[in-house]
């Protein structure tokens, strides 16, 4: 079947040997639902392998290009402006080459992909999404968990993760750290953690993920990833860049027969 149009698939791999075994067979397969699809694979700071499965990958796959960031993790200690960088290069690969690519797919490589949906499901869940979509993501078999990057006016309206934090360090002194996190992630995160049922209409959200989104590019013109607040504090990434697509009158989907792991 097959969408056709081009794609760029971009991801970031840090110390997941096991997880990118499991996935890039499938990011493989990819190349059966596009007319052409090219990826770019950014690493860093990596002490488990990674880096040689995926030069080993890249030898044997067409149209693989690896950028490695080592000492990224000196430069940028938290771990949400470290993604926010890699993502800005993926984006800057995205528009400095000279062809022009219709979609971009960024995808998780921690082994949460292995599953996606394959094809003839694939495009035509694709196909079927609403006609105004500029942006479309997975959701997971079992409950939904990628509620930091979700925002929806009714079921996660803010950042749930910065609430747990706050919660566990107001009543850290009744508790140990770690019971007073798992309180706090019981008030604030598991309720939003909710299974979504794979024959459901598609969600219209602010910001999601779910380790899997594509992207029509003339949409994210101007769209960038902010990992830290103006206080220097960790941010999903993922809300900023998707306030870029909404702010340019872009439309946003949870797909929920987009299913992966």
């Amino acid at each position: 079947m097959g969408i056709g149009k081009r794609a760029l698939v971009v991801g970031a791999a840090r110390n997941c040997v096991q997880g990118l075994r499991a996935t890039l067979p499938r990011l493989e397969r990819l190349q059966d639902s596009f007319e052409s699809v090219k990826y770019v694979i950014v690493t860093n700071d990596s002490n488990d392998g990674t880096p040689d499965v995926l030069r080993d990958w890249a030898e044997r796959v067409p149209n693989v290009e690896l950028v490695c960031l080592d000492g990224l993790v000196y430069s940028a200690p938290n771990r949400t402006a470290r993604l926010a960088v890699i993502r800005n290069i993926c984006l800057s690969e995205l528009w400095r080459r000279d062809e022009a690519f219709d979609f971009l797919i960024v995808a998780d490589l921690d082994g949460l992909n292995e599953t996606l949906i394959d094809e003839p499901a694939f495009s035509q869940v694709i196909k079927d999404a609403p006609g105004d979509w500029s942006a479309l993501f997975a959701n997971q078999r079992g409950d939904y968990y990628d509620v930091w990057a979700l925002r929806h006016p009714t079921w996660s309206p803010d950042d749930c993760i910065a609430q747990m934090k706050a919660y566990a360090r107001k009543w850290r002194w009744l508790r140990t750290k770690r019971g007073a996190m798992r309180a706090a992630a019981r008030k604030y995160v598991l309720p939003r953690q909710k299974p979504i049922d794979p024959a459901s209409p598609p969600i219209a959200v602010d910001s999601a993920f779910g380790g899997f989104g594509i992207y029509k590019t003339n949409a994210l013109n101007g769209a960038y990833y902010v990992g830290l607040n103006a206080k220097g504090r960790e941010i999903c990434e993922h809300v900023s860049f998707h306030k870029a697509i909404k702010s340019n009158g872009g439309q946003l989907y949870v797909l929920p027969s987009l299913l992966n792991a």
